[in-house]
């Protein structure tokens, strides 16, 4: 860092910040290569992991030679398995897509809190609780390049190495502001490829410095709003049944309406929906596994902070024209 230096050409310049969201937290180049600091410090004998979960979070077990034991969900993403924990056994839950802090209460009281990882990358909002760990994964929410966070009593330390991937894996960023998400898809994908499979290393300066001048405020009472006005319109006719409108800051609104063709008709209107996680399989493996089916069939429509009631509007519109309300029951 030549933050010594004086003179010479001018830097990117940003905003005033106040700082970042959780100043005190570890800071990695990815919630993955946290997880895996995490893993190595702690060398738990097996860790127990949902089948609904984004692949490349097996990684870290894998690197770490830790061995996992999947567990099922229910619609409501609560555990749906009769666990029993050894002594020496964690357990990972998903805050999943930021609506599930209810759900991660009801974990803590049903486990060992010190043997618990709650898995915030879907829910940057939802406070950190008194548990073995949690993770934060800030570029689902905001337009960084990479991140991730760790708040943990655990001896884990920084990485002495810093990552140093930031400056090419912002170029697909600042070509969507240029000439649009569509011509930067190839960038973006192959800028999160390259998190894949690393060892840990702390956060780069340049994330550290964007992170520090975000608006949090901001975009927490956008998210809020939002996700309200998409439950108010799309609510009664969501399978998940157990959605809170109270839910505040989430990552999208999930609206579940057992059709798989619609990813496709919304992107035919230059709405892009996420898909969480097109390659996840249940327990079975078969096609009618729950995690299966909420992998090709939930909808996570957009909610953050860029968007407003206009917005919002236009993807119910949408819904509507391609026949989604009212099937969803």
């Amino acid at each position: 860092m030549n933050s010594d230096a004086i003179g010479g050409y001018l830097e990117l310049e940003l905003p005033p910040g106040n700082g970042e969201h959780y100043p005190d937290a570890l800071r990695f180049q990815s919630a993955r290569a946290a997880f895996l600091a995490l893993l190595m410090a702690g060398r738990p004998e097996r860790i127990w992991m949902p089948w609904y979960n984004c692949e490349t979070m097996l990684e870290p077990p894998a690197m770490a030679g830790i061995p996992v034991q999947r567990y099922r969900i229910d619609a409501s993403f609560d555990i749906a398995e009769d666990i029993v924990l050894g002594e020496n056994d964690w357990l990972l839950y998903v805050n999943y897509f930021g609506v599930c802090d209810a759900q991660v209460d009801r974990v803590l009281s049903r486990f060992p809190r010190t043997q618990i990882v709650i898995d915030n990358s879907q829910a940057f909002f939802s406070p950190p609780t008194a548990c073995l760990a949690t993770l934060y994964s800030p570029r689902k929410f905001f337009g960084i390049p990479d991140g991730g966070y760790l708040i943990t009593g655990l001896p884990v330390e920084e990485p002495e190495e810093q990552d140093t991937g930031s400056i090419e894996r912002l170029q697909p960023l600042l070509i969507r502001i240029d000439r649009g998400p569509e011509a930067g898809y190839a960038g973006i994908r192959a800028a999160r490829a390259t998190l894949r499979g690393q060892q840990p290393k702390r956060m780069s300066t340049l994330t550290q410095r964007l992170l520090a001048h975000l608006d949090y405020a901001s975009a927490f009472e956008r998210r809020g709003q939002n996700f309200a006005r998409y439950h108010q319109q799309l609510g009664g006719e969501n399978a998940l049944a157990s959605l809170d409108a109270r839910v505040q800051a989430p990552l999208c609104y999930p609206f579940w309406n057992h059709r798989a063709d619609l990813h496709a008709a919304l992107a035919a209107k230059r709405i892009f929906v996420a898909k969480y996680w097109p390659d996840t399989r249940g327990g079975t493996g078969m096609a009618d596994d729950l995690e299966f089916r909420l992998s090709t069939e939930c909808l996570a429509l957009p909610c953050d902070q860029r968007y407003g009631e206009v917005e919002v509007d236009r993807v119910i519109a949408a819904l509507r024209e391609a026949g989604a309300a009212g099937q969803a029951r």
